[in-house]
Parts: C-alpha cells; structure tokens; sequence
C-alpha cells in the first residue's frame, strides 16, 4: 500500500515570507551573483529554517569516500517547483537553490537547501 504525506498543515503552521526571484537576468562572477536586470519576483509564506551555526547543528552533507563536503545555511520547504541556481530571498538575505531533495513521490513538497555568501564586511554577496 503506497502512503502520502499532506504537508498543507506544516506549510501553514511554520510559514515565513520567502520571495523567489525567478529568470533574474545576470551572472555570476567568481561565485557571487550579479544582477543585469532584476527578475520577476513572487512571494510565498512557507517554512523557511536558517541553520548559520557552525557545528554539531549545521546541515552538512559529508561523503568521507569522495571528500566531498557541503554545507547549508537554510532549508526552504515548499509545494513550488523550482530548479538548481534560483535565487530566493529571505529577511534580506539572498540564497541560492544548492541542492533538491524531491519528496513529491509521497508528498506535496520539495526541499530546497540554500546556500548564501557573506563578505568580510557582513554584506550578503549573492
């Protein structure tokens, strides 16, 4: 018997302002993300986890064989569809979609885990 997990509850209950910015017009140039023009902006109100600690909390996915590290600053959980290198913006900060995990076999959502870059100064770069 095949199950399925209605997440509408969990999208209501921990919504949060999430504003992507989708077909933004630009590049990125040494890893930082330059607007030429910027894209159409749409808002939702879904969960969005900020995870900027360093340590036993961080979501880092480590493959020991490959030595391949990465770490995220957020996850976003949402029922939209939105490919690697969007850009989403929350309180001010901007993101990029890093990685997907695709839940929509059992689910009604997508986890998007972010990635953002901050210079010496405490600027966001991207």
């Amino acid at each position: 018997m095949a199950f399925y997990l209605d997440m509408t509850s969990v999208l209501d209950t921990f919504k949060s302002e999430v504003t992507v910015i989708s077909e933004a017009q630009g590049q990125w140039i040494d890893g930082q993300w330059v607007e030429d023009a910027e894209g159409e902006r749409k808002t939702f109100y879904e969960p969005f986890v900020p995870n900027d600690r360093i340590g036993v909390y961080s979501l880092v996915d480590i493959l020991r064989e490959t030595g391949h590290i990465e770490q995220y600053n957020a996850v976003w959980i949402s029922a939209q569809a939105y490919p690697l290198g969007t850009i989403v913006e929350h309180k001010a900060t901007k993101y990029k979609v890093a990685n997907i995990q695709d839940l929509t076999d059992y689910s009604n959502v997508t986890l998007y885990y972010l990635q953002s870059e901050v210079n010496d100064n405490g600027i966001n770069k991207l």
